[in-house]
């Protein structure tokens, strides 16, 4: 962990924050989902050539200065902000065809950075900052889960756990069915593939008490109670998860 007084001092000077040479951007209004969609790229082209960095929806309502109805107002100048505890993304241009383009930054937010620092994390680089912004990282929510005694949390890995879900509600859960001890990847590698507390209980239902790696086997292969059943019909008892996947790996089922 970095020295506390550093983290301190490094808190007194927030007011000092950094960005990003402008990129560009666009601003479009998202699907059926109701989320505006932003693209950005580096700016840094040359020949001609395409450098888009990337694109994520986002709801509107993390954003000020902009609204729907916005986009429909042709030539219309519009400075659009999204402020997280990470940093602040602009989008600032005019409006075409429906679009927002224009230019594009990252202000990232000093305080925010000193605070990770004193929890332990590092490599808080500009662009990891940026991502943080976009999924909305903050301190209280890596501060639950440190307190609930995630292990092997890391700047890098905790964008996994914020863009699947992975919360105080979920970690509890998991820990009431009976896994008190998750570290990140694992809790990661479960959240993504559908594992629940809820499905902990139908597993154990069936009369098996799975591992971690168990759960998440079982999840990917959809080795669920009327699959079990199935195999019984066909004469094969009392199988163990493992055997369960080699059948659904081998397609010994079809």
């Amino acid at each position: 962990m970095r020295n506390l007084a550093l983290g301190m001092c490094l808190l007194l000077t927030a007011a000092v924050a950094r960005a990003e040479t402008p990129g560009n951007c666009s601003i479009t209004s998202g699907r059926s989902d109701g989320k505006l969609m932003l693209s950005w790229d580096s700016g840094e082209c040359s020949q001609g050539r395409h450098c888009h960095d990337g694109g994520s929806g986002m709801p509107w309502s993390r954003w000020s200065g902009i609204t729907p109805r916005d986009l429909e107002r042709e030539g219309a100048t519009i400075d659009a902000r999204m402020k997280a505890e990470a940093g602040e993304l602009r989008c600032v241009g005019t409006v075409h065809d429906g679009a927002l383009r224009g230019t594009y930054s990252f202000t990232q937010d000093e305080t925010f950075v000193a605070q990770m620092k004193t929890m332990g994390f590092d490599g808080l680089t500009h662009d990891r900052l940026q991502g943080y912004a976009m999924l909305d990282v903050t301190t209280e929510w890596v501060k639950e889960l440190k307190d609930l005694h995630v292990t092997e949390m890391n700047s890098d890995n905790l964008m996994g756990l914020r863009a699947l879900g992975v919360d105080g509600a979920y970690i509890r859960g998991m820990n009431a069915a009976g896994y008190p001890e998750l570290d990140a990847p694992k809790l990661t590698g479960m959240k993504a593939v559908g594992v629940s507390p809820e499905k902990v209980q139908a597993v154990r239902a069936m009369g098996f008490s799975p591992t971690k790696e168990e759960l998440i086997q079982m999840s990917v292969f959809k080795i669920d109670a009327p699959f079990v059943e199935r195999m019984k019909a066909r004469g094969f008892k009392n199988l163990t998860i493992s055997q369960l996947v080699q059948i659904k790996v081998f397609k010994l089922d079809e």
